[in-house]
């Protein structure tokens, strides 16, 4: 080593139990904590597709509620839902002289 310093030592433990080995009890505790994992996540997913199925819901109700008060006054006025009214607004009159100039 440099600078005339020993090398850095190992920590070991006394009692002999290795910590994170890949031996059966660090096997065991891996599979465990994975299907742990795995479960926690599986209800998370749940949960939050029923929020969302739930709020999806409301809002297409509100939606839906809105256009049929929408559709009830268009009706009020004779509208039968088959005509669309439009109105044609010309960007460029032909009678138009600011090209001209």
């Amino acid at each position: 080593m440099q600078n005339g310093r020993p090398p850095p030592r190992r920590v070991t433990y006394e009692t002999g139990i290795r910590i994170g080995g890949s031996g059966w009890f660090g096997r065991l505790l891996a599979a465990v904590l994975g299907v742990i994992v795995l479960v926690v996540a599986a209800m998370l997913s749940v949960v939050l597709l029923a929020v969302l199925f739930g709020v999806g819901t409301i809002v297409v109700g509100y939606l839906w509620w809105k256009m049929r008060a929408l559709r009830r006054q268009a009706r009020a006025f004779g509208d039968d839902g088959r005509t669309v009214d439009v109105e044609v607004v010309h960007k460029d009159l032909p009678d138009d002289d600011s090209a001209k100039r």
